[in-house]
């Protein structure tokens, strides 16, 4: 760390001169000499290992001792999660760490088919829907056919489904079979929620299961929405 003394405009002092300091600061860069190995030591320690982002890129910076590392995007690691597993139209986000969040959404299973005439419900749609940030939207999957049916089997939820259809009413005359209910389709997004406070959610019931003399599918399972942060101080 090399000190650079002033050459002139201290004594007497010059006004004019841009190097005017108090003759004050040549007794300050002494003690900033005789010190500068421990002060250099005292840095690299400090530093070594402390990562930062940069406020240009976002990229991930690391002092290795000598020199900063870029490491590339930060990899995100969520810390808490919570299940919605109602609607409530004013949901109070979550002390944030990070404004990224991950939200995954599933619709409401459908109902199982029960006898003759009586298919089963389609599940509810669930949403969360965060204004400006973004709505996420999962459909409820279809009801299952009553058990005196022809028709094409249903088709599956798009890409992704839960589990949560209910279950067929069991035939024991015949050759009639009723059909489950489909399960609810899940999407998974992943959301700024810069500057929101609450979001709308709105969770799918299940679908019910078809009812005839007495004899019913089952109801499909609730939907829900499972939100993954990185949780703040």
């Amino acid at each position: 760390m090399a000190v650079t003394r002033l050459s002139g405009g201290t004594t007497p002092a010059n006004g004019s001169d841009p190097r005017t300091f108090p003759t004050i600061w040549n007794a300050t860069a002494d003690v900033i000499e005789a010190n500068e190995t421990a002060i250099d030591s005292l840095a690299l320690t400090s530093l070594s290992g402390v990562s930062i982002t940069s406020p240009v890129d976002n990229q991930l910076l690391t002092y290795n001792g000598t020199n900063w590392v870029n490491e590339g995007l930060p990899q995100m690691s969520f810390t808490a999660s919570t299940t919605i597993t109602s609607s409530d139209a004013t949901w109070t986000v979550p002390s944030l760490g990070s404004p990224v969040v991950k939200v995954t959404v599933i619709g409401g299973g459908g109902g199982g088919g029960a006898n003759s005439g009586a298919n089963g419900a389609t599940g509810g749609t669930t949403t969360f829907n965060a204004g400006g940030a973004g709505t996420v939207t999962a459909t409820g999957g279809v009801g299952g056919f009553h058990a005196f049916q022809t028709a094409n089997g249903r088709a599956g939820a798009l890409g992704f489904a839960s589990s949560n259809g209910g279950g067929a009413m069991l035939v024991n005359t015949g050759d009639r079979t009723s059909t489950a209910g489909i399960g609810g389709r899940i999407i998974v997004s992943y959301l700024d929620l810069t500057d929101i406070s609450s979001v709308n959610v709105t969770v799918g019931a299940g679908g019910a299961g078809g009812v005839n003399a007495g004899n019913a599918g089952g109801n499909g399972g609730r939907g829900e929405v499972i939100f993954e942060y990185v949780a703040g101080a």
